[in-house]
């Protein structure tokens, strides 16, 4: 009588056969992106059915970006003029700013002055996420020993399947 796999069982087999997935996978998107590149720039064509045994079951297709103006390096200056009196410039915190504010006796500190800001709250630390770590391939492949019946299973475990 088999046994039902655990739920952490489960886990563990998914995210093994992931890590061994997730880069063929996106060696082969990558294969079939830069042949159709090669053949839009060749012929134009931009589109190519995916076939399994002559039927059509996907397509890989360029994607086009739209048209849009740029600034030239030089003119920024010029641009941002223009932009700020025509009402195209927002102005946002420099990226990471908070690192230069620390939480002192309940008050947010400006660091390099010591200056309170009466103008910031803190948040305080909490679960942002939680994360799955481990489950190498050759680790579950192990622990599940002669449990995987499949010659599929264990071939992609070990890497062998292309």
């Amino acid at each position: 009588m088999e046994t039902a796999i655990t739920k952490d069982e489960k886990l563990a087999l998914l995210c093994a056969l992931d890590k061994r997935v997730t880069p063929a996978l996106k060696d082969a998107k990558d294969e079939a992106r830069a042949e159709i590149m090669d053949k839009y720039a060749e012929d134009g064509t931009d589109r190519k059915a995916i076939l399994v045994g002559g039927e059509k079951v996907g397509e890989v297709g360029i994607s086009y970006s739209k048209p849009a103006p740029f600034i030239y390096a030089e003119q920024m200056p010029a641009a941002l003029e223009f932009l700020r009196q025509v009402g195209l410039v927002q102005e946002t915190p420099a990226k990471g700013w908070e690192n230069q504010f620390d939480l002192i006796g309940g008050k947010v500190v400006y660091k390099p002055t010591g200056e309170v800001v009466e103008w910031a709250g803190w948040n305080p630390k909490a679960a942002k996420t939680a994360a799955v770590r481990g489950c190498k391939p050759e680790d579950v492949l192990r622990a599940f020993g002669n449990r995987i019946a499949s010659v599929d299973a264990i071939a992609l475990l070990d890497g062998e399947v292309e």
